[in-house]
């Protein structure tokens, strides 16, 4: 597979009260940061979120590794990793209640894994991307997918998210 060597400068963007900064780390998949950004503010417009701080790093499989061995003492490439940054020990919020006003994040998505997942198809490669966005958005509002239902409820407000931002049922179609 050939690496393209391209690196993008941070790309912030205001939208509402969201400030949504994109750093593309990787040299796997070109994408363009605006779809990510418009992805980040419909779930976070779309759930209640009044106004946040999101910061979306788009990765390779080493990166991704490297952070989940530091962080989670697990030595394994995933997909996407979310970190929260806020000060506040509790944002109030879970995935029943859309209580929480305010989110400060760290989003660290894997381009490559993307890529291989969608068969090094570009565009499904971009809407697998878009899935772990949305994925590490949920996860820091209080979504979680450690039981099969939690995953089920998880994986069916991704699809729905992605279906309206017109990418279809990312998730269904991979699993399907």
């Amino acid at each position: 597979m050939e690496r393209r060597k391209r690196r993008f400068e941070p790309v912030s963007v205001f939208v509402n009260q969201f400030d949504i900064n994109i750093t593309d780390e990787q040299s796997f998949l070109t994408f363009d940061a605006e779809c990510l950004r418009k992805t980040a503010a419909f779930v976070l417009g779309n759930l209640g979120i009044a106004e946040g701080a999101v910061s979306i790093a788009v990765v390779d499989s080493v990166s991704i590794r490297q952070l989940k061995k530091q962080f989670f003492d697990m030595d394994v490439v995933t997909d996407v990793i979310s970190f929260d940054l806020s000060d506040e020990e509790d944002t109030g919020g879970d995935a029943d209640s859309e209580s929480v006003s305010g989110l400060d994040c760290e989003i660290v998505v894997n381009a490559q894994l993307a890529l291989e997942i969608a068969e090094g198809d570009e565009k499904n490669a971009l809407a697998e991307l878009n899935l772990y966005v949305v994925h590490g958005l949920l996860h820091q509002l209080a979504y979680d997918d450690q039981t099969p239902q939690q995953a089920k409820k998880m994986h069916q407000k991704e699809d729905q998210l992605l279906e309206e931002l017109g990418y279809g049922k990312v998730y269904s179609r991979r699993k399907g």
